[in-house]
C-alpha cells in the first residue's frame, strides 16, 4: 500500500512517500503552506495512488496536545473534507523527528539544512510508522 506522510508546518509542509509491502519511505519535498496546498496533496495522492496518508501530530513531551497539535487537527479536519472517503488518514505522534532531523543533517550548512528539514521529517514520521508494523 503506497502512504504518504506529512510533517505540517505554519510555513512548510514535509513530504515523504512510501511503500507498505516495500517496507520503503523516500523524503518527497516541501509545499509552501498556502492556498492551494490542500489541493497539491489530493494530486500527489492521485498521482502516487496513495491509500493511506500520515499526518504528524506535534505533542509536547508529555504526550498532550498543545497548539501547535490544534492547529494540526484544523488542517487535517480540512484534508479530510476534501479526500476521497478510501483514503485512509491517521495522526502520528511526531515528538522529536523535527530534532532528529536536525541532528541527521548536522555536517550541512544552515541553509540546507532549514531546507531539508520539513522533509526529512516527514520521512522520519513514515518510518517509524513501517516500523511499527
Amino acid at each position: 500500500m503506497k502512504v504518504l506522510a506529512l510533517d505540517y508546518g505554519s510555513k512548510r509542509i514535509g513530504l515523504a512517500i512510501g511503500d507498505t509491502s516495500l517496507n520503503i519511505a523516500s523524503p518527497l519535498g516541501v509545499f509552501e503552506n498556502r492556498e492551494g496546498v490542500v489541493e497539491k496533496i489530493r494530486n500527489l495522492i492521485s498521482e502516487y495512488r496513495v491509500s493511506l496518508l500520515i499526518v504528524g501530530l506535534p505533542l509536547t513531551p508529555r504526550g498532550q496536545k498543545g497548539q501547535r497539535a490544534k492547529e494540526v487537527e484544523e488542517f487535517v479536519k480540512k484534508l479530510r473534507e476534501s479526500l476521497p472517503e478510501e483514503i485512509e488518514l491517521l495522526m502520528w505522534d511526531e515528538r522529536y523527528t523535527t530534532k532528529e532531523a536536525y541532528w541527521l543533517l548536522q555536517d550541512l550548512p544552515p541553509t540546507k539544512r532549514k531546507k531539508l528539514k520539513d522533509s526529512l521529517s516527514a520521512y522520519i514520521i513514515l518510518k517509524e510508522y513501517l516500523e511499527s508494523l
